[in-house]
């Protein structure tokens, strides 16, 4: 059942949300009767107020909480998890509040509990939690401990912890119509076969249903997220004497591997083959050729996860809000494909 907010019993008392503040306050100026009706849609909707939000507004609580589930804590490499840390940083700090980090893994769940009793200490009033993997078993268990949360690049598929994801399959819909209309026939996918996470499955079911609906030859060839991965799968792809004429890479960094091994080959891009990338990294423009790719929002998407994890803190989500806030995902053409 979803907490009612104190905009909740606003309305229902036909007051304004500062009118209610004031008579949880105990403030003089409030008149009996309008008391009254206040106390009666607190007692009706069962409302209890926040004592985080409560302590945020108080400013004796001024951190959030940035905690990656299955990511490394010593991978510093990955431009994904520092790109949207730098992001929630800045926007946390635009705010008025700082970002602590947790690194939480599935081997060992006691990480979980560490990062309740952080709660419960008030260390921070709210925690964003960014993966792709998050069993919805931890999602239930944040949410049954009513620690505010928002999740990163997952939705809750109970819709009651609100995220922030993309529309991954849109974007590779697009990607694909783009090569086909480029004259490609034959496509491959460079991506891990192994990933169940939501952007990797995604990804994977949106390039097949588009692929099958262009009526166009497809495959998967499987490799980790690595710019290596990247290397290998198109030397596969071109060695192996059944050469597609585009390859789609499931991120950045394999499109870079696969534009090196074209390099190394001696193989012509974009006029013998195609080759695309997924997310838009920086290095994304510097490559030879220009890496042709799907833009994510990364930086975008973290800004919104930490204004939708203030706005539920301090109970103002917006009336009719859809659990999942899905932004787009474009096409950005450079000279690859």
């Amino acid at each position: 059942m979803t907490r009612a907010t104190l905009r909740d019993v606003a309305a229902q008392a036909g007051v304004s949300h500062q009118t209610v503040s004031n008579v949880l306050n105990d403030h003089p100026s409030i008149r009996p009767a309008t008391r009254e009706r206040v106390l009666a849609a607190i007692r009706d909707l069962d409302y209890h107020p926040n004592a985080a939000a409560k302590a945020l507004r108080e400013s004796r609580v001024t951190t959030l909480c940035c905690a990656f589930y299955g990511h490394a804590a010593d991978d510093i490499s990955d431009p994904y998890r520092n790109l949207v840390q730098s992001a929630f940083i800045a926007e946390a700090n635009a705010r008025g509040y700082s970002i602590t980090t947790a690194m939480l893994q599935g081997e060992r769940p006691e990480g979980l509990g560490a990062l309740r009793t952080a709660y419960m200490g008030r260390s921070f009033g709210g925690v964003v939690v960014v993966s792709t993997t998050l069993p919805v078993e931890w999602m239930r268990t944040l949410a049954g401990w009513g620690i505010p949360t928002v999740l990163f690049d997952r939705a809750d598929p109970d819709g009651v912890l609100p995220s922030v994801t993309a529309d991954y399959v849109g974007g590779m819909t697009e990607l694909v119509a783009y090569h086909v209309s480029r004259g490609r026939r034959d496509l491959a996918l460079v991506i891990p076969g192994d990933d169940f996470g939501s952007s990797a499955v995604l990804r994977r079911e949106g390039f097949l249903a588009a692929a099958r609906a262009q009526g166009v030859r497809h495959r998967i060839e499987a490799g980790p997220w690595t710019a290596e991965a990247g290397e290998l799968a198109f030397r596969r792809l071109w060695t192996g004497g059944d050469r597609p004429d585009a390859v789609l890479c499931g991120n950045d960094r394999m499109g870079a591997g696969a534009l090196y091994a074209a390099r190394q080959l001696g193989v012509r891009v974009p006029e013998e083959v195609a080759v695309s990338g997924f997310d838009d990294f920086e290095f994304a423009r510097y490559t030879a050729p220009s890496l042709t790719t799907l833009h994510l929002p990364h930086g975008e998407m973290a800004r919104l996860a930490v204004r939708r994890l203030l706005g539920r803190l301090e109970g103002q989500g917006s009336p009719g809000e859809a659990p999942d806030h899905r932004l787009p995902v474009t096409l950005v053409q450079r000279e690859s494909a």
